[in-house]
Protein backbone atom coordinates (compact mmCIF):
# COMPACT_ATOMS: atom_id res chain seq x y z
CA UNK A 1 0.00 0.00 0.00
CA UNK A 2 1.11 3.53 -0.66
CA UNK A 3 1.33 6.09 2.14
CA UNK A 4 -1.88 7.66 0.88
CA UNK A 5 -3.66 4.29 0.91
CA UNK A 6 -2.45 3.56 4.44
CA UNK A 7 -3.70 6.93 5.71
CA UNK A 8 -7.07 6.40 4.01
CA UNK A 9 -7.32 2.91 5.53
CA UNK A 10 -6.48 4.27 9.00
CA UNK A 11 -9.19 6.94 8.71
CA UNK A 12 -11.77 4.43 7.47
CA UNK A 13 -10.86 1.87 10.13
CA UNK A 14 -10.97 4.42 12.97
CA UNK A 15 -14.35 5.66 11.77
CA UNK A 16 -15.70 2.10 11.53
CA UNK A 17 -14.46 1.24 15.03
CA UNK A 18 -16.21 4.30 16.45
CA UNK A 19 -19.42 3.53 14.54
CA UNK A 20 -19.47 -0.08 15.73
CA UNK A 21 -18.85 1.02 19.31
CA UNK A 22 -21.89 3.27 19.13
CA UNK A 23 -23.99 0.59 17.43
CA UNK A 24 -23.28 -2.05 20.07
CA UNK A 25 -23.29 0.22 23.13
CA UNK A 26 -27.01 -0.32 23.86
CA UNK A 27 -26.49 -4.12 23.86
CA UNK A 28 -23.26 -4.21 25.85
CA UNK A 29 -22.95 -5.03 29.51
CA UNK A 30 -20.33 -4.64 32.20
CA UNK A 31 -18.19 -7.62 33.07
CA UNK A 32 -19.88 -9.89 35.54
CA UNK A 33 -18.50 -10.33 39.06
CA UNK A 34 -16.55 -13.51 38.22
CA UNK A 35 -15.00 -11.95 35.10
CA UNK A 36 -13.98 -8.87 37.08
CA UNK A 37 -12.43 -11.05 39.76
CA UNK A 38 -10.40 -13.02 37.20
CA UNK A 39 -9.21 -9.91 35.32
CA UNK A 40 -8.44 -7.77 38.39
CA UNK A 41 -4.86 -9.08 38.95
CA UNK A 42 -3.97 -8.02 35.39
CA UNK A 43 -5.87 -4.83 34.59
CA UNK A 44 -6.56 -1.58 36.44
CA UNK A 45 -9.95 -1.37 38.12
CA UNK A 46 -10.81 1.68 36.00
CA UNK A 47 -10.38 -0.31 32.78
CA UNK A 48 -12.29 -3.30 34.16
CA UNK A 49 -15.16 -1.04 35.21
CA UNK A 50 -15.18 0.83 31.89
CA UNK A 51 -15.06 -2.12 29.48
CA UNK A 52 -18.34 -3.40 28.09
CA UNK A 53 -18.94 -6.71 26.32
CA UNK A 54 -21.64 -8.10 24.09
CA UNK A 55 -22.04 -11.75 23.09
CA UNK A 56 -23.64 -11.41 19.66
CA UNK A 57 -24.51 -15.12 19.53
CA UNK A 58 -27.04 -14.47 22.33
CA UNK A 59 -28.72 -11.96 20.03
CA UNK A 60 -28.65 -14.29 17.01
CA UNK A 61 -26.04 -12.08 15.34
CA UNK A 62 -22.54 -12.68 14.04
CA UNK A 63 -19.48 -10.48 14.35
CA UNK A 64 -19.35 -7.72 11.77
CA UNK A 65 -16.57 -8.23 9.26
CA UNK A 66 -14.46 -5.11 8.78
CA UNK A 67 -15.53 -3.77 5.36
CA UNK A 68 -12.01 -2.66 4.48
CA UNK A 69 -10.54 -6.17 4.90
CA UNK A 70 -11.62 -7.16 1.39
CA UNK A 71 -9.60 -4.27 -0.06
CA UNK A 72 -6.63 -5.14 2.15
CA UNK A 73 -6.74 -8.73 0.84
CA UNK A 74 -7.10 -7.60 -2.76
CA UNK A 75 -4.14 -5.25 -2.44
CA UNK A 76 -1.43 -7.87 -2.28
CA UNK A 77 -0.17 -10.74 -0.21
CA UNK A 78 -1.69 -9.65 3.07
CA UNK A 79 -3.51 -12.13 5.28
CA UNK A 80 -6.31 -10.92 7.53
CA UNK A 81 -8.49 -13.22 9.62
CA UNK A 82 -11.45 -14.94 8.01
CA UNK A 83 -14.78 -13.94 9.52
CA UNK A 84 -15.25 -17.50 10.80
CA UNK A 85 -12.01 -17.27 12.79
CA UNK A 86 -12.73 -14.04 14.62
CA UNK A 87 -13.44 -14.66 18.31
CA UNK A 88 -14.01 -11.00 19.10
CA UNK A 89 -13.49 -7.48 17.85
CA UNK A 90 -12.51 -4.71 20.24
CA UNK A 91 -14.18 -1.36 19.63
CA UNK A 92 -12.09 0.84 21.92
CA UNK A 93 -13.59 -0.06 25.33
CA UNK A 94 -16.41 -2.27 24.06
CA UNK A 95 -15.74 -5.82 22.88
CA UNK A 96 -18.10 -7.75 20.65
CA UNK A 97 -17.77 -11.54 20.88
CA UNK A 98 -19.09 -14.01 18.33
CA UNK A 99 -19.78 -16.50 21.11
CA UNK A 100 -19.66 -16.62 24.90
CA UNK A 101 -16.18 -15.42 25.87
CA UNK A 102 -13.80 -17.71 27.69
CA UNK A 103 -11.39 -16.32 30.26
CA UNK A 104 -8.64 -16.43 27.65
CA UNK A 105 -10.60 -14.74 24.84
CA UNK A 106 -11.78 -12.07 27.28
CA UNK A 107 -8.21 -11.52 28.48
CA UNK A 108 -6.93 -11.25 24.88
CA UNK A 109 -9.62 -8.72 23.97
CA UNK A 110 -8.89 -6.71 27.09
CA UNK A 111 -5.23 -6.46 26.10
CA UNK A 112 -6.46 -4.72 22.95
CA UNK A 113 -8.68 -2.46 25.09
CA UNK A 114 -5.56 -1.54 27.11
CA UNK A 115 -3.72 -0.83 23.84
CA UNK A 116 -6.59 1.37 22.59
CA UNK A 117 -6.60 3.17 25.94
CA UNK A 118 -2.89 3.97 25.83
CA UNK A 119 -2.49 4.61 22.10
CA UNK A 120 -5.85 6.08 21.08
CA UNK A 121 -7.98 4.86 18.20
CA UNK A 122 -6.12 6.54 15.33
CA UNK A 123 -2.66 5.49 16.52
CA UNK A 124 -3.83 1.93 17.20
CA UNK A 125 -5.31 1.70 13.71
CA UNK A 126 -2.22 3.26 12.15
CA UNK A 127 0.08 0.77 13.86
CA UNK A 128 -2.22 -2.08 12.80
CA UNK A 129 -2.39 -0.92 9.15
CA UNK A 130 1.35 -0.27 8.88
CA UNK A 131 2.17 -3.57 10.58
CA UNK A 132 -0.14 -5.46 8.26
CA UNK A 133 1.32 -3.67 5.25
CA UNK A 134 4.90 -4.42 6.31
CA UNK A 135 4.50 -7.95 7.64
CA UNK A 136 1.67 -9.23 5.45
CA UNK A 137 -0.03 -11.40 8.07
CA UNK A 138 -2.22 -10.05 10.85
CA UNK A 139 -0.80 -12.37 13.55
CA UNK A 140 2.61 -10.79 12.92
CA UNK A 141 1.31 -7.27 13.55
CA UNK A 142 2.99 -6.24 16.81
CA UNK A 143 -0.29 -5.24 18.49
CA UNK A 144 -1.74 -8.69 17.82
CA UNK A 145 1.50 -10.53 18.54
CA UNK A 146 1.71 -8.82 21.93
CA UNK A 147 -1.90 -9.72 22.81
CA UNK A 148 -1.21 -13.38 21.94
CA UNK A 149 1.98 -13.41 24.03
CA UNK A 150 0.18 -11.97 27.02
CA UNK A 151 -2.87 -14.24 26.69
CA UNK A 152 -0.53 -17.26 26.44
CA UNK A 153 1.20 -16.10 29.62
CA UNK A 154 -2.20 -15.70 31.31
CA UNK A 155 -3.44 -19.12 30.14
CA UNK A 156 -0.25 -20.83 31.31
CA UNK A 157 -0.78 -19.62 34.88
CA UNK A 158 -3.82 -17.43 35.63
CA UNK A 159 -2.58 -17.07 39.22
CA UNK A 160 0.69 -15.41 38.14
CA UNK A 161 -0.43 -11.78 38.23
CA UNK A 162 1.19 -9.10 36.08
CA UNK A 163 0.17 -5.65 34.88
CA UNK A 164 -1.01 -5.62 31.28
CA UNK A 165 -0.96 -1.82 31.35
CA UNK A 166 2.73 -1.83 32.27
CA UNK A 167 3.47 -4.38 29.54
CA UNK A 168 1.63 -2.27 26.95
CA UNK A 169 3.43 0.88 28.12
CA UNK A 170 6.81 -0.87 27.83
CA UNK A 171 6.10 -1.99 24.27
CA UNK A 172 4.82 1.44 23.28
CA UNK A 173 7.74 3.32 24.86
CA UNK A 174 10.34 1.01 23.35
CA UNK A 175 8.85 1.29 19.86
CA UNK A 176 8.02 -2.44 19.65
CA UNK A 177 4.54 -1.72 18.28
CA UNK A 178 6.17 0.04 15.34
CA UNK A 179 8.27 -2.97 14.30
Amino acid sequence: MTEREILALVAEAASWVNQMREQYAPLAMSLDHLQKTKMRPFFPVELIDRVRVVDLSEKGEILPYPPFYSRVRAGGSRVVPDAAHLASIPFIDLVAFGQKPTDRTLFHAMVHVAQFTLLGVERFMELYARGLNNKGWYVLVSLVEHAYKLDTRFAKDPCDAFSVTEEVQKWAQSGRYER
